[in-house]
């Protein structure tokens, strides 16, 4: 019997700090959002509380305290190369494979025991990784992330049949299911419909008059048919964008171009690390939200021949920034938008490129990446990266160490 499965890691970015802090285990851990602006992962403890998702850490920050809660900075790079080695124990496992999100993939299987196999998965993955995880199972995707939610609730494992999904779709609110948002759960209830099994009820052409294509897929997907399949194969990755909010406000076009820079740079590593070129490049440079110049931002964007040569990057992005700098307005944010990539096989050169000077410096660029993967993000830079991180740079008073990225960090286990 065929079955799919949505697999989600329990407060993810939360358990990747504890994977090397073994000592929050039974602690409340929150953990902050970029510049330390507010709270987007919080622990069991923390939930407990009644502390919400979304709340700004100024607001809470002596509650924190009074509970003894430990505080940690986003750090995407730990958890990026975390949720990357939890989908290769998955596909170790399973040849259909969807990754979702940073800690969600849902899965594609066949057999008599799904329960049984869900659960060595569930060790397997917390064995090898460290990472606590749910997994839920049902015939749709939308059925298997209710299921999901279930298995959340219990001991992390789900499996439910069609005479289950019959037996609780009357006590199972719309509000619950996957994809119904508040808008779209008002129109359900302008027709009568609160619960799943009130729209499984009505005829598939009834839903599709009253709530279209999207409502008509819902009402499959709920009935227990797999409207959307699970895709072995992902898209290409279409654009990779590095921005943030700067900690203070800059009128510094020297400032600026420091930003930017270290925000090309790392979205330049990504693309070798994918082995892709970009076409298309962005500069934005935005004020704050709040007051006079909140309308005094701007981007602009540039297409050129395929590329992931830092230096001719670097050309670009300054042309951009320089395009869109205004001397009065004072910045918050700065970013970079890399688009329209492709495989780095298909880079060509403009009218006046030089072979050989493409090939020194896309080589340059490799070495540069390499080295500092090896010893550590900074290790090496080019000659105009400044680093003024004192000026523009974020907020992360308490960023853990880069435990699976940078060799400096490795942690140090000692024999007695």
């Amino acid at each position: 019997m065929q079955h799919i499965a949505l697999l989600d890691c329990n407060n993810f970015f939360v358990s990747c700090e504890r994977l090397f802090r073994p000592d929050l285990k039974h602690r409340p851990v929150v953990v902050l959002s970029s510049n330390d602006g507010c709270v987007i992962a919080r622990s069991k403890e923390i939930k407990d509380k009644g502390i919400p998702m979304g709340v700004p850490y100024f607001q809470i920050k002596d509650t924190l305290q009074e509970i003894k809660a430990v505080t940690f900075s986003t750090h995407f790079a730990l958890y990026r190369d975390i949720s990357k080695r939890v989908f290769e124990v998955v596909r170790e496992n399973f040849d259909t494979v969807e990754q979702y999100s940073i800690d969600e993939c849902f899965i594609n299987f066949e057999s008599d025991t799904p329960l049984e196999v869900i659960k060595v998965l569930k060790e397997q993955v917390e064995r090898q990784v460290g990472i606590p995880v749910s997994i839920g199972v049902s015939s749709s995707k939308t059925r298997a992330k209710y299921v999901n939610g279930v298995a959340k609730k219990t001991n992390g494992l789900a499996v439910w049949s069609e005479a289950e999904w019959q037996e609780r779709a009357p006590h199972i609110s719309l509000f619950e299911i996957w994809g119904v948002g508040r808008g779209r759960n008002d129109e359900f209830k302008k027709h009568g419909l609160t619960t799943v099994a009130d729209l499984c009820k009505l005829e598939q052409r009834v839903v599709g008059k009253l709530f279209g294509v999207e409502g008509s897929r819902l009402h499959s997907e709920l009935q227990g048919v797999s409207v959307s399949a699970v895709k072995r194969v992902v898209s290409a990755q279409q654009s990779i964008m590095n921005t943030r909010s700067f900690a203070k406000t800059t009128t510094s076009l020297s400032v600026l171009e420091d930003a930017l820079l270290y925000h090309l740079h790392e979205g330049a590593k990504d693309l070798d690390a994918m082995n892709l070129s970009a076409r298309k490049m962005r500069v934005l440079i935005q004020p704050s939200r709040h007051g006079d110049y909140v309308l005094q931002g701007a981007s602009k964007e540039l297409t050129f021949a395929p590329t992931k040569d830092l230096f001719v990057l670097e050309k670009v992005a300054l042309l951009l920034l320089q395009a869109c700098f205004k001397p009065e307005v004072p910045y918050k944010r700065a970013g970079v938008i890399l688009s329209d990539l492709v495989g780095a096989e298909t880079e060509t050169l403009n009218l006046f490129g030089s072979k050989e000077r493409s090939v020194k410096t896309e080589s340059l660029t490799e070495a540069l990446f390499s080295i500092n993967t090896k010893h550590g993000k900074g290790a090496l830079q080019l000659g105009r990266l400044s680093s003024k991180t004192q000026a523009w740079g974020v907020r992360k008073d308490s960023e853990s160490p880069s435990y699976t990225t940078s060799w400096s960090d490795v942690k140090t286990v000692l024999a007695k």
